[in-house]
């Protein structure tokens, strides 16, 4: 009799079966966050960090405001560099998914190798 009441649902046994068969195909699932959404919040960070850095510097050692400049710039090759360095990644990864699924580079549409 108890067996009776509890029935699963249909819906969900399809998500799950879809879960289990794509975590064995190793493919991500793509509800996760993106890497990139926080970004521009990390090069604001860095930037502002850096500057405060070099504005302290430049009071502790009254150089003016040479090291508070130099440590903005600073902050901001190395918050570029940052940002350029995920979205390489984030389009290789890309490029690879897109070639598993459709068997074309998707940046030249030509069939892979």
């Amino acid at each position: 009799m108890a067996e009776d009441r509890w029935r699963p649902d249909p819906a969900e046994v399809a998500r799950r079966k879809r879960e289990l068969l794509a975590a064995a195909r190793g493919e991500r699932a793509d509800d996760g966050p993106n890497p990139m959404v926080g970004l521009g919040l990390q090069f604001v960070v860095v930037v502002l960090v850096c500057l405060f850095v070099g504005q302290w510097l430049d009071r502790r050692l009254g150089t003016g405001p040479w090291l508070l400049l130099a440590g903005m710039m600073f902050g901001a090759g190395v918050g570029l560099w940052t940002m350029l360095r995920v979205m390489r990644q984030q389009d290789a990864e890309a490029r690879q998914q897109d070639t598993e699924r459709h068997g074309r580079d998707s940046a030249t549409g030509n069939p892979r190798d």
